[in-house]
């Protein structure tokens, strides 16, 4: 149903508009459907329509989704302010958390204390660490593939996770979205015999994805029916997380708005480091799916949370680290390069 949807709406999207042109700094050399999201969307709704079970328990999440979505794609084809689109997401998660009672309610025994409970700051916790997800999984959409395939994986941890705790109703639509995702991959992903992306996911994909995989990770981590602890949202999430953090830490301190354009993620540090784009993807996946690994291992060998995450913070601030020393040798070999020319 996806790939139908996508070769239905392809035609369609250059009459409207919904188009991402080359130029500037983009490296694609032809205007390209933006209606990733729209396929992945129309796809998965069409499936969850045949089984009431998955309707019954992810409507709500379905019709919120849908206005994530339709947001999206007005911002695809008008280039809403930031602030508007962070505003709209913060809504959509103000209604996941007070009208679906999916919520952060407990950060869980990280410090080695017992339970961090929230208390009255669940549902602000709540709205920052969905906004949070939502634009680290838009962030990461910078590469054909990249961002798709990283939802994929999380997705996959989630479902094994699910599938082991007995919980059908999360595995089956997990297992519907990735199926879902994977068709827009065979559109996206630069492959041998195709060297260039038939559609991209847009703002309105990134975004949806994004929206929906932190509600799943929420009802999975929180509430009476959690069967994995919170500190392994961390680790199903880890490449984008810790790429979009550490550019909301590094950026204000350069002087430069955290949602600033730039080219200062991991796939452009990977591009920089003269890697093609398709060993870049398949490089980011690769560790994704190890961070995730190590998540997955120590949830079903009971590690404890707090060690899990002390050593998530560990590889976070080794990141951080490495960052810095690439970001000062990039910056050196351009004032060389400067000093050459002059």
């Amino acid at each position: 149903m996806t790939a139908f949807c996508l070769v239905v709406l392809r035609p369609l999207a250059g009459r409207i508009g919904l188009l991402d042109m080359p130029g500037g700094r983009k490296s694609h050399q032809q205007p390209t459907p933006m209606i990733g999201g729209l396929g992945i969307y129309l796809g998965t709704v069409a499936i969850c329509l045949l089984s009431p079970v998955v309707m019954q328990n992810y409507q709500i999440l379905l019709a919120v989704s849908g206005f994530v979505l339709v947001v999206g794609v007005i911002d695809d084809l008008y280039d809403i302010r930031a602030s508007v689109r962070m505003a709209v997401h913060a809504v959509a998660a103000w209604v996941m958390a007070v009208s679906a009672g999916v919520q952060i309610t407990s950060f869980g025994d990280i410090l080695f204390l017992g339970p961090l409970e929230l208390g009255l700051l669940a549902v602000p916790v709540t709205l920052f660490a969905t906004v949070g997800v939502i634009n680290a999984v838009n962030m990461s959409d910078g590469l054909d593939g990249l961002s798709g395939g990283l939802v994929v994986i999380a997705l996959i941890l989630l479902s094994i996770a699910a599938m082991g705790a007995g919980q059908s109703a999360m595995l089956s639509f997990s297992q519907i979205l990735i199926v879902s995702v994977l068709a827009f991959l065979t559109f996206n992903f630069r492959l041998i015999w195709k060297r260039s992306a038939l559609v991209y996911l847009g703002d309105a994909g990134s975004t949806l994805l994004g929206f929906i995989v932190a509600w799943l990770v929420i009802a999975a981590s929180q509430g009476s029916n959690a069967f994995i602890a919170p500190v392994y949202a961390l680790w199903f999430l880890a490449i984008p997380l810790i790429d979009t953090v550490s550019l909301l830490i590094r950026r204000p301190l350069q002087g430069r708005s955290p949602f600033s354009p730039g080219r200062d993620h991991l796939h452009h540090r990977l591009l920089n480091a003269g890697l093609s784009p398709r060993k870049t993807v398949l490089i980011i996946h690769g560790t994704a799916l190890g961070m995730g690994g190590i998540g997955l291992i120590g949830h079903f060998t009971g590690a404890p949370e707090s060690l899990m995450f002390a050593l998530f913070l560990a590889v976070f601030a080794i990141y951080l680290q490495l960052s810095k020393r690439v970001l000062k040798l990039n910056t050196d070999e351009q004032q060389r390069h400067v000093d050459t020319i002059s």
